[in-house]
């Protein structure tokens, strides 16, 4: 959407020529738009009101309060960014971020909008024919995106409202005649045709207005205060307009609002009583809490003089500072705080005024509050600025636990919607007695003895509500999830009537079991699936009925709403979850037990009739029995493609599998080689394992960077590098390939020498330091020796190891919890890394084969097992594979690694598996 104040102020210029903003770091001052600004265009003698959207995210929050249904979307898209974001990613993704993202707040909110207009800006950047490329791309791809959302009407049968423009076009998107292209050098007739388009387009909202109207709204839009109310205009409009009475006035105002004059939220009880006529003044409310300039705190800081609060006391410097640092790493704002900004930074500066701001801000669920009493001091939650993650994995719950999941399909809801959800549970728990967390990607409330809390991710558009308690209070458990659910749904269908929610309910019997796959019934008799029908009656099942969970009988009140239990019927119930509770722990201690044994004993080969592909250990890929053949170096194999329907179908079973992007992602590689002052401890060969290893991601559609001889700092800065990319919140997986030296206590080398603790990687990865892969699967592969010994005892160290200087080695970072070993690797699940998957070259104490013609020997292994298998199996499945092959090779050549320990281990959560699914896209 970059370019929109450029058009805006060169379709203004009287002078017809074209003028450009300056954002660049020369600019005078900044001309960013902050929050929306409304313009006039005047066409022909007709005023046109332009809203000019801050396209920064942190402004899209604000976009709500803009939605009309007399407008016209004007969708502007820069061409060198839509050809950046393209070779990054996608096209798909890049129409997606650029034109399809802004679409849904106008979209969602009022489907019934005519077609957009579409501006490509930047033309004067690319060659004629490639231009015209980029511009074929975006428009396919746009029909593409309307075409799926069709299809996905058409499934539901018609029961959600529908985008009028988009099930109706049968040009695609963006038709033909609303399409323009302007460039740095493009004369200005190009604007008069835009001029020409949006004034025609407007006609069939614009109508001849009485002249007492025009006289109505010249006297209302005098008045120099920000806000009134209804009866204040009504009597300052009646000083020089006695005829005007109550009836026309609302007329006139609500006429006002729609054509973008005043703001008057007629509709909403709390905003009722006041039109806010000076609307460039709501937006420095606005930008009270949204803005984007990152140092915005730090100055306020810096120009903060003392004052004395209501209540007469001092606020010093020191104070107002601590009043920022706990918003800013908390997301509370104590009401001191939001009312010295609003009074300093705005024209609301009584107190009065204060709280209708206030109110303003509550009601479109900017924020929440004030807290409860029990807080030091009266408080607001701002949830788009809390921190930290909730964990998004579903473990086996001690107590009850009920568990709703819904699905918002079609055009894609806007990322403060959800955080709006967050508003909408936090409002149904309004007392003193209420105990509230609120995170970035949530929030849980205790009261009454439940927990509620929501979870959210916007970016696989699923909120996930959970209600747990002990058994006895199953009916209140109920009632608190089906109000929280229901409450929520009206919310978004209320004010984004095109959103398309699908609700799935779990079986709280299947939870208590830690079941992969629970029984769930989608969309409940009790569920609000559109605001077509009428409210859902709710229909209790007796606290004695049972009903079948598979072959099991169990108590219906686990799958179904039921009645107040009696007290014999809950000790029952309560005999019968504790039951439930200790085979679920049988089950899951088994299966921990499992997985250890495979740590440390071969994984059984899988034969085609076991799976889809055959996973036998014969490779001739590996180390050629032959003389060293110069050209066998590089491993050139055919990636098989996902071709078994039986894979294919897991590719949407977000259940069962990590969502995949048409880019699978990023990957990068550190490779080691060369290390100062120590020629001895050359690794050779390691330029064959990056380029083996490269050639096998881009094969999967992975983008792959290469960091070449790294010292221990600069390692975690290539690290620290990637994490930060915002490209990764689009992508569906990462890859990070450390070639190096190692040593014991999982320590691995810069060319330096000095040390990297494999605990910092692994911090580098969690989702606070990698919000862009939170709750997506990270694939780690580290090619290092961890020690001198091998499998057969000492038999002497190879010439790559380290030896005594990885001892004498000097670590560059702090100590940090102790990293398990390889040999209780499983424990990993207990700390904060999910959703990793690691395999490592050797175990604790053991050397790591690496030839200096082939590169090492489990670099070949997996980059051979990937090529072969990767469409039929998924990861760990294939590395686990690797380990057996690694095993099996050294043993029966006898190499002088003898048997190399490869170690794989995980922590990815919902008992999904990561499949790369390689040629298949889910179409």
């Amino acid at each position: 959407m970059a370019g929109k104040t450029s058009l805006i102020r060169t379709l203004q210029n009287a002078d017809r020529k074209r003028v450009l903003t300056n954002r660049g770091p020369d600019a005078v001052r900044d001309e960013t738009t902050k929050v929306f600004n409304v313009e006039e265009v005047e066409v022909d003698g007709t005023v046109l009101r332009v809203i000019d959207m801050g396209g920064q995210e942190v402004y899209h929050i604000t976009y709500q309060l803009t939605l009309r249904q007399n407008c016209i979307p004007v969708i502007v898209v820069n061409m060198e960014q839509y050809e950046e974001i393209s070779s990054e990613s996608t096209h798909r993704e890049a129409v997606r971020r650029l034109a399809f993202d802004y679409m849904s707040h106008l979209y969602l909110a009022n489907p019934t909008l005519g077609a957009p207009k579409l501006i490509f800006t930047h033309k004067d950047k690319f060659q004629n024919a490639q231009f015209q490329k980029l511009r074929k791309n975006f428009l396919e791809t746009s029909n593409q995106l309307c075409e799926e959302m069709i299809r996905e009407e058409k499934a539901l049968g018609g029961e959600f409202a529908q985008i009028k423009h988009f099930s109706e076009s049968t040009e695609g998107v963006f038709l033909g005649e609303d399409i323009y292209e302007v460039g740095k050098d493009d004369k200005y007739e190009v604007f008069d045709l835009i001029k020409e388009s949006l004034l025609q387009s407007s006609q069939h909202f614009v109508k001849p207005l009485p002249l007492v109207w025009e006289e109505v709204n010249e006297k209302v839009l005098s008045i120099p205060s920000v806000y009134s109310t209804f009866d204040e205009i009504l009597k300052y409009v009646q000083t020089e307009l006695q005829h005007i009475e109550s009836s026309q006035l609302d007329i006139i105002l609500t006429y006002m609002h729609d054509c973008g004059k005043v703001l008057w939220y007629k509709d909403i009880s709390s905003l009722r009583p006041y039109i806010f006529h000076k609307i460039s003044e709501v937006t420095k409310l606005l930008c009270v809490l949204y803005h984007h300039d990152p140092n915005i705190w730090q100055s306020r800081v810096d120009k903060f003089q003392p004052y004395f609060s209501e209540d007469g006391m001092p606020v010093e410097k020191e104070d107002f500072e601590r009043f920022v640092n706990h918003f800013t790493e908390t997301g509370l704002m104590m009401q001191c705080l939001l009312t010295h900004l609003v009074k300093q930074e705005t024209p609301f500066t009584g107190l009065e005024d204060v709280k209708v701001a206030v109110c303003l801000l509550l009601t479109f669920r900017l924020l929440y509050g004030p807290l409860p009493a029990d807080f030091k001091e009266p408080c607001f939650i701002v949830p788009q600025f809390a921190n930290d993650f909730f964990d998004t994995s579903y473990s086996s719950p001690k107590n009850m636990l009920l568990r709703v999941e819904t699905q918002f399909n079609g055009l894609a809801l806007p990322q403060y919607v959800y955080q709006q959800m967050i508003v909408c549970l936090l409002k149904l728990f309004s007392d003193e007695f209420a105990v509230i967390k609120v995170k970035k990607n949530g929030a849980n409330v205790y009261q009454d003895g439940i927990y509620t809390q929501l979870v959210h991710d916007y970016k696989s558009r699923k909120v996930s509500l959970h209600v747990s308690s002990n058994a006895a209070n199953i009916s209140r458990m109920w009632e608190r999830l089906i109000t929280t659910n229901n409450n929520i749904l009206r919310h978004v269908l209320e004010t984004w009537t095109a959103s398309r929610p699908v609700t799935t309910c779990y079986c709280a019997h299947c939870l208590l079991l830690g079941l992969p796959c629970p029984k769930k019934v989608l969309n409940p008799s009790w569920c609000l699936r559109s605001l077509r029908h009428a409210i859902p009656s709710t229909r209790l099942c007796s606290g004695s009925s049972t009903t079948l969970c598979g072959d099991e009988e169990i108590p219906s009140a686990l799958l179904y709403p039921c009645e107040t239990l009696s007290e014999r019927e809950a000790d029952k119930l309560e005999k019968f979850v504790k039951e439930l509770n200790l085979r679920g722990a049988e089950g899951r201690l088994a299966n921990s037990a499992a997985n250890s044994s495979q740590l440390d004993l071969p994984t059984p080969t899988i034969t085609a009739n076991d799976d889809l592909s055959d996973l036998s250990d014969d490779d001739e890929n590996l180390y050629p029995d032959r003389k060293e053949v110069e050209e066998m170096k590089f491993i050139r194999l055919r990636l098989n493609p996902t071709s078994n329907p039986k894979i294919r179908q897991l590719f949407s079973n977000t259940d069962k599998v990590f969502t995949m992007t048409r880019k699978r992602g990023r990957a990068l590689i550190i490779n080691n080689m060369n290390f100062d002052k120590r020629p001895d401890l050359c690794r050779k060969g390691s330029d064959v394992d990056v380029e083996n290893m490269s050639a096998m991601l881009k094969s999967l559609k992975f983008d792959v960077v290469t960091r070449t001889n790294l010292k221990a700092e600069e390692m975690l800065s290539a690290v620290k590098s990637e994490v930060i990319k915002e490209e990764h919140e689009d992508l569906g997986c990462h890859v990070l390939v450390i070639m190096t030296h190692g040593g014991l206590n999982n320590h691995i080398y810069g060319t330096d020498l000095k040390r990297v603790k494999l605990t910092d990687v692994y911090d580098l990865l969690t989702p606070l330091n990698f919000p862009g892969m939170a709750g997506k699967p990270k694939v780690v592969i580290l090619e290092v020796c961890s020690g001198e010994r091998s499998d057969y005892g000492q038999r002497g160290i190879d010439r790559f190891d380290i030896g005594e200087s990885q001892k004498e080695g000097e670590s560059i970072s702090p100590p940090l919890a102790k990293v398990p070993g390889d040999k209780d690797a499983e424990a990993m699940n207990r700390l904060n890394y999910d959703d990793l998957l690691v395999v490592k070259s050797s175990m604790e104490s053991f050397i790591a084969k690496v030839h200096p013609v082939y590169g090492s020997l489990m670099i070949r292994a997996l980059v051979s097992s990937m090529y072969k298998h990767a469409g039929h199996h998924d990861l760990f499945t294939i590395f686990k594979q690797v380990q057996t092959k690694v095993r099996k090779l050294c043993l029966d050549k006898n190499l002088e690694s003898g048997g190399q320990l490869v170690v794989v281990w995980d922590t990815l959560t919902h008992m999904r598996k990561l499949y790369l699914f390689p040629g298949f896209n889910g179409s």
